[in-house]
């Protein structure tokens, strides 16, 4: 009787021990998650925040550009300044979207970690297999 209670005993620690251990993976997996979340979510505003800027920029560029043509075309002398305010302003502009473009396109995927540690962990799975 005692050898069967040893077993019975130890079949349930490796068990309870086989339990503790998926959730603690999974504990980590989601810790990892809301950890991304919270990665990507500052990218977002980070990009929005040079979304605005290059929006404000190009649209400054178009209204100085209509004000310098319509002034330039009222007065065609000395204007040439707000022209080249007007050019000046949209290579900002032009900037700004090519950087955010290049952030947008070059950046890190989202959850990307976690993506990864799943694999990891599957590749881990199907060894013990």
């Amino acid at each position: 009787m005692a050898n069967g209670d040893e077993i019975g005993g130890g079949t349930l620690d490796s068990v309870r021990r086989l339990g503790q251990s998926v959730l603690g993976l999974l504990q980590t997996r989601v810790e990892l998650v809301a950890v991304e979340l919270q990665e990507q979510r500052l990218r977002t505003i980070d990009s929005l925040v040079w979304l605005a800027a290059a929006m404000g920029l190009a649209i400054a560029a178009v209204l100085v550009v209509v004000g310098a043509l319509a002034l330039w075309l009222w007065q065609t002398a000395g204007y040439a300044g707000l022209a080249g305010l007007a050019v000046v302003t949209a290579i900002g502009a032009g900037f700004l979207f090519w950087h955010l473009r290049r952030r947008i396109l070059h950046g890190p995927q989202p959850f990307e970690a976690t993506v990864e540690e799943f694999r990891k962990d599957l590749a881990c799975l199907r060894r013990e297999e």
